[in-house]
């Protein structure tokens, strides 16, 4: 950006993300920043592994949420800079916002969607998608896929901050439903439509049994009333 040098970049960009919240106002603000200053995308990536590492376990996902909008998330556009450096480190970046602890195992659904989003969208390849999901679901599996804010008692946070943490997953789980309807101007027709088919459950026998109930309903309709 003119008249600001790296090193004002990197404090201004710092000061933003350890001031996020789950308002969407103030992750847009961060999200604007790094795409303007793209020439400083290494500076400012190590600011986000710095913040990863030094902030709070719960708060680490609104970083994280920074990440994907500079990825494309709801609209935005990375540059090629931005992105290589986030696709050479980002299962790092998964794992420092899902620690094996009872802060992380909050995360993790939240996590989840994300990572969702950029399959869907495709923006990492699938060898580093695949180790993201394996990741997601082994620390799911420990304890962490419930979703539901944890209690005070195991993360250390005031019941304020949980109940704020409560309305700002409301709020992400909208933004994600909304997001899914977003396709990039660029996407092929094929993308979609395989997105849609991967999301498909397996057909089975409940499925065969809404079928039968279906055609009953419709040979009861058609038949022909009595003189």
């Amino acid at each position: 950006m003119d008249g600001m040098d790296p090193f004002e970049a990197r404090l201004l960009f710092g000061n933003m993300l350890e001031n996020l919240s789950g308002s969407q106002a103030t992750i847009d603000r961060a999200v604007a920043f790094a795409l303007r200053s793209a020439e400083m995308a290494d500076d400012l990536f190590e600011c986000v592994s710095e913040k990863l590492e030094k902030l709070h376990v719960p708060p680490r996902l609104n970083v994280l949420l920074v990440v994907d909008g500079i990825l494309g998330g709801r609209g935005g556009a990375a540059g090629p800079a931005w992105h290589d450096l986030v696709c050479k480190d980002v299962v790092r970046l998964v794992q420092a916002v899902v620690p094996e602890t009872p802060g992380g195992d909050s995360n993790v659904a939240q996590t989840r969607k994300v990572a969702a989003g950029w399959r869907r969208r495709g923006v990492f390849d699938a060898a580093t998608l695949d180790r993201i999901d394996r990741l997601l679901e082994a620390r799911a599996g420990a304890g962490g896929g419930g979703g539901g804010a944890p209690a005070a008692a195991e993360t250390g946070m005031r019941n304020q901050d949980i109940l704020k943490r409560i309305e700002e997953d409301r709020e992400r789980h909208k933004r994600h439903k909304e997001d899914a309807w977003i396709r990039p101007a660029y996407e092929p027709p094929e993308r979609e439509l395989a997105a849609c088919w991967d999301a498909a459950s397996d057909f089975g026998d409940a499925d065969w049994a809404e079928i039968a109930v279906d055609a009953e309903e419709h040979r009861r309709d058609c038949r022909p009333l009595a003189a």
